[in-house]
């Protein structure tokens, strides 16, 4: 299996789309398998000639040359998800910004998002402008291709709230606030945010900080020389102590913080962390 993972090459697009990558698998290797954690961004794929398969955590991507392409939207997983690719795969995912996949829809989050891992096909031209794209054999113009359909789907999303509280639950001064103190800070009620966090972004708010904690402490252990010191990043990322973020980082990889960061491989970019197996 490879996969080659690119930064948006439009600067418009850097706004909304955190990375791109494109795995291919061929049929002639074993099949790949891989342990995938939450994350905050929205997950697209599509895959050209294939069948996903769920089994309660478990994700099977199989060779179907019946199927001439699959889209799928990913915006809420809490746990870790194995994932094994069968057969001859070539995919293209794309990673979106919190909030920003609002941008281009016509509809709210909520309305493609029927599962943890939903058909997706928001546009009339999506399939087979996927198809196509998809049979490009050049990756640089994969990806140009990628990043001209969505920009011309892009129609802009303003909201009153949620942009403000999710940059103030991102900025690293601000992490430290509890969801009930942000909604006191932005004068509105815990009920409503966790209504439009749901519609526009398909978490809990208190789901999403959570993953975001967990993501700081991958991207602080990343950046940081003295990788040892648990305890530091802990506090570092809004974890009470290296207790508490011992426990979350169970509950969200099922690995203490020592063992996830051992195992545990970036793919060129830090946002994206997989455990191969």
């Amino acid at each position: 299996m490879k996969i080659k993972v690119y930064s948006p090459s439009n600067p418009l697009l850097k706004k909304y789309i955190e990375s791109i990558y494109i795995l291919t698998h061929t049929s002639e290797e074993k099949p790949a398998k891989y342990i995938t954690f939450p994350t905050i961004f929205t997950i697209v794929s599509i895959s050209e000639k294939s069948k996903s398969i769920t089994k309660g955590n478990k994700l099977i991507i199989q060779q179907c040359d019946n199927n001439e392409v699959e889209t799928n939207l990913v915006s809420n997983f809490n746990k870790p998800v194995y994932v094994e690719y069968e057969g001859k795969i070539n995919e293209v995912t794309i990673y979106f910004k919190p909030l920003a996949i609002n941008s281009f829809l016509e509809h709210d989050l909520n309305h493609y998002n029927s599962s943890n891992f939903s058909e997706f096909s928001p546009f009339e031209d999506y399939r087979k402008s996927m198809i196509k794209i998809l049979s490009l054999q050049n990756d640089t113009e994969k990806i140009q291709a990628v990043e001209g359909y969505w920009l011309s789907k892009l129609i802009g999303f303003e909201h009153n709230f949620l942009e403000t509280i999710l940059s103030e639950m991102m900025y690293e001064e601000n992490n430290a606030l509890t969801i009930t103190e942000l909604c006191e800070k932005n004068a509105i009620s815990r009920t409503t945010l966790n209504k439009h966090f749901g519609r526009h972004i398909c978490k809990t708010p208190s789901q999403f900080k959570k993953i975001l904690r967990f993501r700081n402490a991958v991207n602080k252990y990343s950046s940081n020389n003295a990788r040892n010191n648990l305890t530091d990043i802990a506090y570092s990322v809004d974890y009470f102590d290296q207790s508490h973020m011992t426990r979350e980082f169970k509950s969200v990889t099922g690995f203490s913080p020592k063992v996830f960061f051992e195992k545990t491989t970036a793919l060129e970019r830090k946002q994206i962390r997989w455990l191969f197996l």
